[in-house]
């Protein structure tokens, strides 16, 4: 006997539109929450009569665009990109070494990049290409190593507008980069690929293609994990005859 009420369990795929083109459906992706709420704007018409002031003539229920929201759980550079309404592009630094790269520093106390990041433990700071003496990270500058960063210190042997020269490798490093807010919407077909807990009964929802836009902010320092809250309309593209689809069937055996 088929479950008479609904708890559900699934994973969400998204496959966004960028300048109109599918870029392919991403996941499974974890969420909170997909809820979808249909719409309706009640026209009525209403008695003035002198017994009947107030009372419903007719009444009729007109159309509106549906209403999607989802929590998504999962903070990848895919997601990101939604959260922010940004672009994104593969980001790609590869390794090497650093051999007496000359580096300005315009004032003490202040941080200055390198131009390389996830510098090695092993770097040497000196104030000449050639016999130049070899300044002592913690008393004459110190390094944001992950950044590729270097700040000259006070007291130090290094005076604002000397060049420094440094050595050292740094390693490969490969991501994504968002550029943030560069459009003002997410357009996405988006599938729920889930089961009722009840009974098993599979139940598949396939939106066509929502237009959303983030709700919250996205807290960097946040004490618990993020999640990327989406919300928007449903539209009915062309060839198609309703903005979304369910499928309920019944458990595969």
């Amino acid at each position: 006997m088929a479950a008479r009420s609904f708890l559900g369990a699934g994973d969400i795929y998204i496959n966004r539109m960028v300048d109109g083109v599918k870029v392919g459906h991403v996941g499974p992706i974890y969420a909170d929450s997909l809820s979808i709420t249909p719409s309706v704007n009640t026209v009525q018409s209403t008695s003035k009569g002198r017994h009947d002031y107030g009372q419903v003539l007719e009444s009729v229920n007109i159309a509106q665009p549906s209403e999607f929201a989802m929590a998504l759980k999962e903070v990848t550079g895919d997601i990101l990109v939604m959260a922010f309404l940004g672009t994104s592009a593969a980001f790609s630094e590869a390794s090497g070494t650093l051999t007496d790269f000359s580096v300005t520093i315009p004032k003490i106390g202040t941080w200055i990049p390198i131009g390389k990041k996830n510098l090695a433990q092993l770097v040497t700071v000196e104030t000449a290409a050639t016999g130049g003496t070899t300044l002592v990270e913690g008393t004459d500058y110190k390094l944001n190593r992950d950044l590729g960063w270097i700040m000259a210190l006070e007291g130090g042997g290094i005076d604002a507008n000397d060049a420094v020269f440094i050595t050292g490798a740094h390693a490969a490093a490969t991501g994504t980069l968002v550029k943030g807010s560069t459009r003002t919407e997410v357009r996405a077909e988006i599938v729920f690929d889930g089961i009722n807990q009840a009974d098993g009964t599979q139940c598949t929802a396939t939106i066509w293609e929502a237009v959303l836009a983030p709700d919250s902010e996205f807290d960097f320092l946040a004490d618990e994990f993020g999640t990327v809250n989406l919300t928007g309309t449903l539209k009915t593209p062309i060839g198609k005859d309703a903005p979304y689809e369910v499928l309920v069937q019944e458990p595969v055996q």
